[in-house]
């Protein structure tokens, strides 16, 4: 799940935001892409989307806050570790490298999600409840796809998940991002220095993934050899 854009100094690394109990270290490409990186950008501040959890006008939880609150507190059942996000964060701090910045503002991916349908908000929050008992293997399985880079593994994983499973979320949390990543991407042109951007590896699989969506913008992604 690493790859250069071909001609813009700029790398992508697909990421897992949190690894099963157990985990002992990071695979040896993820580790060689931030060695490579002069500048490190990721998807969004957390602390800023999880603002965008509440609406302005009541103060109280949008139904889609309260959603990943929960899916929150699920993940804090478990004895998960630290991803990849989480990983690099504190080994930048422990260095003199520029400090992370971040490809979307947290309130750009509140607003596509805004306007997904309450109904589609609550079939997403069912398929989580049912999906709960199987969520520690679930990761497990993640986790092993993404470390052996097995693309057909993560998107049927993807497929299958409460947030790619309703179209209208797909949408939002996947489609329409990828699509505003390419955009941002696009129009930046070559990097004077080497950009590592560090996404989801869910956001590199499938037809609308952000490696097909910026082969439409005219930038073509390739593998870097291991």
């Amino acid at each position: 799940m690493y790859y250069e854009i071909v001609g813009a100094n700029t790398r992508i690394l697909g990421s897992v935001h949190v690894f099963p109990p157990g985990t002992s270290a990071l695979p040896s490409w993820v580790v060689d892409a931030f060695n490579w990186a002069d500048l490190i950008e990721m998807e969004h501040d957390k602390a800023e989307f999880g603002a965008c959890f509440l609406d302005p006008h009541t103060n109280e939880l949008k139904p889609w806050g309260a959603l990943f609150i929960k899916l929150g507190q699920a993940f804090g059942s478990f004895p998960l570790q630290p991803g990849v996000e989480a990983e690099f964060a504190n080994a930048l701090r422990a260095s003199s490298r520029p400090a992370m910045t971040y490809l979307e503002s947290g309130h750009s991916i509140g607003a596509l999600i805004d306007a997904v349908p309450f109904a589609d908000i609550a079939a997403v929050g069912a398929a989580m409840d049912a999906a709960m008992p199987e969520m520690l293997a679930n990761i497990g399985a993640l986790h092993s796809a993404w470390e052996r880079s097995n693309v057909a593994a993560l998107e049927a994983l993807q497929a299958e998940s409460p947030l790619g499973s309703i179209p209208t979320m797909r949408h939002a949390f996947f489609t329409a991002r990828n699509e505003n990543w390419a955009r941002t991407i696009a129009a930046r042109g070559p990097s004077e220095k080497r950009q590592l951007l560090v996404v989801g590896a869910m956001h590199l699989v499938g037809s609308d993934s952000l490696l097909e969506t910026l082969s439409r913008c005219g930038l073509d992604a390739r593998r870097v050899p291991s």
